[in-house]
This record gives structure tokens, sequence and C-alpha cells, in this order.
């Protein structure tokens, strides 16, 4: 990946897509392209509950007056968050505004308009609908469902630091995924902890008697270590030469881990990592797992600040 990348910022005025937005501002790198993106419907949202088919069925209802009052708070929240980028210190020149009428659905037409040359895809976990039954919102998770050309990022609950956890098992997907933060990454503000999990034989343990020794154990978990730490060496000379300092890239071996998932979001939040990057598929590859297996399960713990999905061939 290149510097220079074109990041797609879906907001809709709610206070989740700020918090996207800040994140954007202080983690990625300032010399990025910035294009706020939001879908405006033409009829408030309930007129689409109850499908209505032509103009005459809602002739009687102040719908200009409502057009005004939504186009106002469009501007509003739209050049809110272009101050945001140009505090932070982007030009202005760098974030641009688009606003487009709905026209498939929200999800639908972000997923269309990530087609047009961005690389990158950002959105709030829940926007402005806050169900607190849905750890993570209906367009949020059908994007991270769909969208497989580009990264994608979503943004949760206020993520302060710029600390990022980099789950890295040497697939094609991780190596990806370390590619992309040395691409999208603010060298000035960022540091990288490079996290590998090496599971336990006994990982299914069924109910009889245990079939592996405590040598067994110590075996594999040595074989595994010196399977991944040249990769992980690789990795950081990666990351060093797109300009992060020797010393914000780190590496930890999580070892006897019975979940990977949950090893990565422990380790994430024991350390004050408030961003979890993943490859989408790691070595398993089944057109099937559209998202890979670890990764479903982080989403699933609903890990609260901000999660990375890299897409296997990005």
């Amino acid at each position: 990946m290149k510097k220079n990348k074109k990041i797609l910022l879906a907001i809709d005025g709610s206070e989740q897509s700020f918090t996207a937005a800040r994140y954007v501002s202080r983690v990625f790198s300032k010399q990025s392209e910035v294009v706020l993106f939001h879908v405006a419907a033409e009829v408030p949202e309930a007129f689409r509950d109850m499908n209505v088919q032509s103009l005459s069925d809602i002739a009687n209802y102040p719908l200009q007056i409502w057009k005004v009052h939504q186009q106002e708070f469009i501007n509003e929240f739209m050049e809110k968050a272009h101050t945001i980028f140009v505090d932070a210190g982007f030009s202005r020149e760098a974030v641009s505004i688009e606003t487009q009428t709905l026209k498939s659905g929200v999800a639908r037409d972000i997923l269309n308009e990530s087609h047009r040359e961005h690389s990158t895809l950002v959105l709030g976990r829940t926007g402005l609908s806050t169900v607190e039954e849905i750890t993570i919102g209906s367009v949020a998770t059908k994007l991270l469902e769909a969208v497989n050309h580009i990264p994608v990022i979503v943004v949760g609950e206020k993520p302060n630091s710029n600390k990022i956890l980099l789950a890295f098992d040497g697939s094609k997907g991780s190596w990806n995924a370390v590619d992309c933060i040395g691409a999208l990454l603010d060298p000035a503000t960022c540091e990288v902890m490079l996290c590998h999990v090496i599971r336990s034989l006994d990982v299914q343990q069924l109910r009889f008697e245990k079939p592996f020794v405590p040598e067994h154990e110590r075996d594999w978990i040595e074989a595994g270590k010196q399977k991944i730490v040249p990769a992980l060496v690789e990795a950081k000379k990666r990351l060093v030469k797109a300009g992060l300092a020797a010393e914000q890239v780190s590496s930890k071996i999580l070892t006897y881990e019975k979940s990977r998932a949950a090893a990565i979001a422990k380790a994430a939040r024991s350390g004050g990592y408030d961003t979890i990057v993943l490859g989408r598929r790691g070595h398993t590859s089944l057109e099937h797992f559209m998202i890979g297996r670890v990764s479903r399960k982080i989403i699933d713990f609903a890990f609260q600040p901000a999660l990375w999905i890299v897409n296997y061939t990005s």
C-alpha cells in the first residue's frame, strides 16, 4: 500500500460518527485524503417503514419543511466533521464532503460508493440507531460482511490511545494488515504491537484422559515460536520501512491459550490498545467464511474501541 490513500468516512450526524471522525483525524497520516460521505433520505424513515408507494399518500404532510430542516442538519454536522480534521492538521483541500440521496438503502449505497477508488471504509459502530441489544449496528454489520475489496474500520466507544494491536499469524491476510497500517497510520503518533497466539494442544479436549503430556505442550509451543519469530522480525522491518521508529513496534507471543480471539481481546484491553487490526481470513480460506473465525469472534466480543478488518486480497 502507498501513502496518500483515499478514506471513505460514513457520517450520519450521530456521536458515533463524530467519534469515528476524531479517531481517523488522530491516528491516520495527515497525507491521506478523506471523503465525508452521507446518504440522505428524501422522506422520513417511518414513511419507508409503511412502504409508501406514491407522493399522494403523504400529500398532507409538510415534507418540504422537513427537507429544509434535514438539509440544515446535514450541512451542520458535515461542517462539524470537516472542522475536526482541519483542527487536527489536515489541509482543507484534503477533506471533501459528499452527500447522496438514498437509492438502494444506506448500507448498499455506502457499499457502492466504496468501489469508487476508495482505499479504506470507516464508520461508527452503531450510528443514530442505538438499540442497546444490538452490539454492532445493522449498517456496520452488513458492511463488515459485504465489503471484501478494501479494509473496513468500525469505531466504537471513544478510542483514546494511539496504541495498535495487530493480530499476526503469518497468513497473507495478516501480511496485508501489516502493509495496511504501514500505509495509513501517522508514524508520529502511533505505536504497534504484533501479537501472535499459540493455542494449547488440548483446546478441543474430550472427556477421556488427556493424550498430550506437558512435554508435548512444551515442544509444540517451542516449535510454534521458532516458526513465527522470523515472520515477526520481517513484519517489524516493514513497519519501520513505512515510517515507524523501531521503538514504536513491539511483538508478543501468547502461549497455552484456548481461544485466539479471547486472548487477543484480553491482551488489547490489559495493554491499553484501543485498536485491534485483523486479517479478514487467516490460514482458513474457505469461501463461505466471509469474515475469518477469529475476526468474527472478536466482533462477537463487541470489542469497544476500534476494529480494523483488512481483506485477504487488499
